[in-house]
């Protein structure tokens, strides 16, 4: 980077400028720049200097004072600092810092603006006091952040979980730390969570095949001329097929699956083994064995074997 000229930021400068490696000549042609966007990145560097930081508590920007106020590694008194801006974004950034004070974040969740308080929601480092606090905020957008909060308890997490607002059931089935009873709950009570709850780690085999079980049977709009690549809820199986983690117990009945929709979602999953992959790499349909290929657990005699029987044209429009 040579000085006082602009620089286009990509993906690369940005990786760049943010990374701990950067130069400490580079960082303070960084710190310094008329570019606001490049100030908003060093900003963010876990390796900025005291004295940088400092510099920038003081910037013109709101955007990179924001910037600096989520900085972990800074000087835990400019996060306090920053978290008496005049400017609300700013103090809504530092109160999203896990390293402002229980006691400064205690005074924030009362303050007057739902910004301010739903950062404060969204500090793991909220205490369970401050949590149960904003959990009956009046602004739902509070409350969704403390569903969203890894912090939360599993109470609180259930009691949110009868809000009638769907974007704060959602938050409530993404937490991994949800419970099981919760999520049975959502799973019969909200059409908006429904799918969203069998992503959860916490869901149980015994939840899981039962729902799979369930999915395969007709649906109400559904009559036995439907074809097996769709009859039943194939979304609920194909949502189950993407899960992070699967058992044994689900993927034996997933890959025998009769919609080739959630095979091909299976075919993609990387908890599949090898013996796995080999049998759906012979699969009857081009778009599971195309999901065998680019799969990449898969050896190279599976690839082979289903390149052989055939893949999908570059320009087919099957998923």
């Amino acid at each position: 980077m040579s000085n006082y000229r602009f620089i286009e930021i990509n993906d690369e400068v940005r990786d760049q400028v943010a990374s701990p490696d950067l130069d400490i000549k580079e960082m303070e042609y960084c710190v310094l720049s008329s570019q606001t966007d490049l100030r908003e990145i060093v900003a963010t560097n876990p390796k900025l200097t005291d004295r940088f930081a400092h510099w920038m508590s003081k910037d013109v920007e709101p955007s990179v004072r924001a910037s600096l106020a989520k900085n972990t590694s800074i000087d835990s008194t400019l996060v306090v600092g920053l978290s008496n801006d005049s400017h609300l974004s700013v103090i809504s950034a530092a109160c999203e810092n896990p390293t402002l004070s229980t006691s400064r974040l205690s005074e924030l969740a009362s303050h007057r603006s739902y910004i301010v308080r739903t950062g404060v929601a969204s500090n793991p480092n909220a205490s369970p006091d401050i949590l149960r606090k904003l959990a009956k905020d009046s602004e739902w957008g509070v409350r969704r952040s403390v569903a969203q909060n890894p912090s939360t308890d599993l109470e609180l997490l259930d009691l949110l979980s009868g809000e009638e607002i769907s974007e704060i059931q959602l938050a409530v089935a993404e937490n991994p730390k949800t419970m099981m009873s919760t999520l049975q709950k959502l799973w019969e009570n909200s059409g908006a969570a429904r799918y969203t709850v069998l992503k959860n780690p916490n869901c149980t085999d015994e939840f899981l095949l039962a729902a799979i079980k369930s999915a395969m049977q007709l649906k109400e709009d559904q009559d036995e001329t439907w074809g097996d690549d769709i009859r039943g809820d194939t979304t609920v199986r194909e949502n189950i097929a993407e899960r992070v983690i699967l058992s044994r117990a689900l993927i034996e009945i997933l890959i025998d699956d009769p919609s080739h929709y959630v095979r091909q979602r299976l075919a993609s999953n990387t908890s599949l083994n090898e013996s796995d992959l080999s049998k759906l790499a012979l699969d009857a349909d081009e778009s599971v064995r195309q999901a065998v290929v680019e799969n990449p657990n898969t050896s190279s005699e599976s690839k082979a074997a289903a390149t052989l029987l055939g893949l999908p044209s570059k320009d087919s429009d099957d998923e």
